[in-house]
């Protein structure tokens, strides 16, 4: 029966009314669907846009905004310096850009910014000369030494290469020297926090070290980003170690220049530059140059003065012995004082740490040579090398530079030209990379997916067994205490999950059950409000009904299983789906009764995703969406008969 009869409808206070009714139903759609539509923008965003809490990713129509967020991926915010690298790379960057959120909160500067940008490459003139400088960014980084790189990765590929590499967590904990439970666990914070740009810093040459190189390999090689294969791509995640923006940061502060003045200045400043530029650059060089840079001719004075140093150091033998030991287990003990040996470059090794002190105390800086694994200078000479000599160079690059020692790593150019060939491949990746990390993350969490299926199955199963037969038993037999079994069914109801949680541990403990299925699905098998329904349900029935069957001769299982269930239906719809939530996202009580993570289900270890990945908020957003899908899944397979329970007897 309607609520408003066809009469009252065709009035104005009726029309009203059902207007108002509508508007009602509009605003609650709205507020339902609105937080799950900036979920799912969360889901495919990253450091740069998702404090926007947008509805729509704004990237898929704003060509400026896929800039910057691209751009992000290259300089991730967790990584050492990545910001003032950037600036380096691309003119005109604002001092003030410190983070990328609060970039991604002011689009009107950062669109100005990305616009003139790619304005840059509708000049045909210009994108010539970008185009001839990526092409030749291209071969220098096609061989460039992974030693001196850097990799700007993203953290939800570590695992997978990890698992790769290793086969196996105890081959990894072994190798790595740790105790981890999880690949997903695995902190490598010296990948993205590598002092490479600091003057004492000299890598140790160990398995993770050596895992470091060969993840920069597989991105050399677009093993992780696959759609940066093919023409039209110049730049990749990884590039190498320039040290432009620290000379530039540098001289910028000694000589009181702008940024944009520091950028023209030489990298490595020769020595027909003023005097004022190269006394700045020799302090630099002094200060903050990585000394793995800089070699030495090797005299024999040197030598003696070297081995003197050392043993003013280490009194003994046996003590520099101890102290590089202790430092490296790969340390080979000295046999005597001869066989330390002065190298004309930094050594490997916890020795490489006194090497580098006697050069700043013994070796004047006019003496120190820099070597080619500086990325500018080797970059120089590969111009050079390709184009004849500086003419050659400035012709084409479409550049005026006075000593080819201002030419600088040209990698935002690289970077601008591939992201115009591949804008698609990075959206795409945006949209899916999430969700597939997600989805690798679930699936190798050994028997995730099995048990969920299981658990699920016979929570139903018992459910619809369960709680129909109690019902039915209710209604059919008119028990003389039926009315106080469902008021103490119900009453179970009142009593909070966290104080039933305690007395049920302790009997599934004593029961020996924990740790099993029966943990997870017995203490839910019987609920009091669908046996409430259940009976109500039944009590509705004809009674004409039962006596017709009664009258055929038809025993009682054949009339509940024949007669009453089948017209209950919705209800035992209700039921299924109220017994498929409560399995499928009961993780805390599968938590308490189930320590063995053998037994985990797919929503606990959503839950422990959330713990582990809680620096990645888009994530944990894409993993919630995951683990909802099989809800919605199961809620529409149930609607249709939960419906049909509703409107069929306002039809009759």
């Amino acid at each position: 029966m309607p609520i408003i009869n066809y009469t009252d409808r065709q009035g104005v206070r009726g029309r009203s009314l059902t207007g108002c009714i509508y508007l009602a139903l509009l605003f609650g759609g709205i507020s339902m669907i609105l937080p799950f539509m900036i979920m799912m923008t969360g889901a495919v965003s990253n450091s740069y846009d998702y404090e926007r809490r947008s509805p729509v990713p704004r990237y898929l129509w704003s060509r400026e905004d896929r800039l910057m967020s691209t751009l992000c991926t290259f300089f991730p915010p967790a990584h050492r310096g990545s910001l003032r690298q950037m600036a380096s790379y691309f003119d005109e960057v604002p001092a003030d850009w410190t983070l990328w959120s609060a970039m991604g909160d002011d689009p009107t500067a950062t669109d100005a910014w990305a616009a003139g940008q790619l304005a840059r490459l509708d000049d045909p003139a210009q994108r010539a000369q970008i185009e001839a400088r990526a092409r030749d960014y291209a071969d220098f980084a096609a061989t460039w030494d992974l030693r001196e790189a850097i990799l700007a990765y993203d953290s939800r590929f570590v695992a997978p290469f990890l698992r790769a590499r290793h086969g196996s967590l105890d081959a990894l904990n072994e190798a790595w020297q740790m105790a981890v439970e999880d690949f997903s666990l695995v902190q490598a914070s010296e990948w993205s926090g590598e002092p490479i740009d600091q003057p004492g810093y000299v890598p140790f040459d160990d398995v993770r070290y050596r895992d470091l190189l060969a993840f920069r390999e597989a991105y050399r090689d677009n093993r992780y980003t696959r759609f940066l294969r093919g023409p039209g791509v110049y730049a990749g995640y990884l590039r190498p170690a320039t040290i432009a923006y620290l000379w530039e940061e540098y001289a910028a502060a000694e000589l009181g220049l702008e940024p944009a003045a520091a950028r023209a200045l030489p990298c490595p400043v020769p020595i027909s530059a003023p005097a004022e530029q190269r006394a700045v650059w020799q302090r630099f060089v002094e200060t903050r140059l990585p000394m793995r840079h800089v070699e030495i001719a090797v005299t024999p004075a040197r030598q003696a003065a070297y081995l003197a140093f050392v043993q003013a150091r280490f009194p003994s033998l046996d003590y520099l012995n101890d102290v590089m030991g202790g430092q490296d287990p790969a340390w080979q003990r000295l046999a005597g004082w001869d066989e330390i040996q002065l190298t004309s470059r930094v050594p490997d090794g916890p020795i490489s740490r006194v090497w580098m002190d006697f050069l700043q105390a013994a070796v004047p800086s006019t003496d120190w040579t820099l070597r080619p694994t500086i990325p500018e200078l080797a970059f120089q000479r590969h111009a050079l090398a390709a184009h004849g000599d500086l003419a050659g160079v400035n012709a084409a690059f479409g550049l005026d530079l006075a000593t080819i020692e201002q030419l600088r790593v040209p990698f935002g150019d690289a970077l601008l030209l591939t992201f115009a060939a591949r804008e698609g491949g990075f959206v795409r990746d945006r949209l899916t990379g999430n969700y597939a990390t997600v989805l690798d993350y679930l699936v190798h969490r050994g028997r995730a997916l099995r048990n969920t299926l299981i658990l699920v199955a016979l929570a139903i199963l018992i459910s619809l067994t369960v709680n129909p037969l109690a019902g039915y038993a209710l209604s059919r037999f008119r028990l003389r205490a039926g009315e106080q079994v469902i008021i103490f069914c119900l009453a179970t109801m009142a009593f909070p999950a966290a104080v039933a949680a305690i007395p049920g541990f302790l009997l599934l403990r004593d029961l020996g059950l924990l740790n099993t299925f029966a943990a997870l699905v017995l203490p839910g098998a019987a609920n009091g409000m669908t046996i409430f329904l259940l009976k109500g349900f039944f009590d509705s029935l004809p009674a004409e009904l039962y006596e017709a069957a009664s009258i055929d001769g038809a025993p009682e299982w054949v009339v509940f299983w024949r007669i009453s269930l089948p017209l209950v239906k919705p209800i035992l719809a209700l039921g299924a789906l109220n017994a498929f939530l409560a399995a499928y996202n009961g993780w805390e009580w599968a938590i308490i009764v189930c320590q063995d993570r053998a037994m985990w289900t797919i929503s606990v270890w959503t839950y422990q995703l959330s713990q582990t990945l809680g620096g990645t908020p888009w994530l944990i957003m894409a993993a919630f969406i995951v683990n909802s899908l099989p809800v919605l899944i199961v809620f529409l397979a149930c609607q249709k008969i939960i419906l049909r329970g509703i409107i069929l007897p306002q039809m009759k």
